[in-house]
């Protein structure tokens, strides 16, 4: 990340219970360790008028978004998972829309119990976009498929008793495509999930 970036502050203006739904469910996928530190949280940004976040242990990778208002864009920084959890908590609480403002390594929020500042981290996250099937590319047929069942349980409790879980795999042997359909408070998910061996 350049000097230029690292000095842009974008504030934006967003539903505390979207936020809160955006974290806890990038946080199901975030890297609870510290020994591998650009892993260990959300990374968060804002980009064409959205919130976006990114998380991943290595198994798993999901990326939300949710509306915001605000001018401006930032480029991703990351939140450590305590961080991001602590964060997360905070939000479960809050009613209404709350002031989230993106600046260098600084992530600060207004909320009703005052203004929250964490440390943020200035990292690179791994490029994930070419992992996703390009559009308009079939999926493939799948004999069987074996997922370790607490990761796939995570789109469960991201996507509620009211939405659907689809998957789909593109390329033999590679991560399969979760889909999460219908009432996600407001955040749009896409995720892949890596397959287990069959025991």
């Amino acid at each position: 990340m350049n000097q230029t970036q690292e000095k842009v502050i974008t504030s934006a203006r967003v539903e505390a219970k979207t936020l809160h739904a955006l974290l806890a469910g990038a946080l199901t996928h975030a890297h609870k360790g510290e020994d591998l530190p650009r892993l260990n949280g959300v990374y968060l940004w804002r980009e064409g008028g959205k919130i976006k976040a990114v998380a991943t242990d290595r198994y798993r990778l999901i990326v939300g978004e949710i509306e915001s208002e605000g001018e401006g864009e930032s480029s991703p920084i990351r939140l450590a998972y305590t961080y991001a959890k602590d964060l997360s908590s905070k939000l479960s609480k809050e009613k209404g829309k709350v002031e989230l403002t993106l600046a260098g390594d600084l992530i600060s929020i207004v909320l009703t119990g005052g203004t929250f500042t964490y440390t943020a981290h200035a990292d690179d996250f791994p490029p994930y976009a070419h992992l996703f099937p390009a559009e308009g590319v079939e999926p493939i047929a799948m004999p069987y498929v074996s997922f370790n069942p607490s990761y796939f349980a995570d789109y469960g409790k991201i996507a509620g008793k009211k939405a659907q879980v689809i998957v789909r795999q593109y390329k033999e042997n590679h991560a399969y495509e979760i889909e999460l359909n219908g009432d996600l408070e407001g955040v749009s998910w896409k995720a892949l999930l890596m397959p287990m061996r069959k025991i």
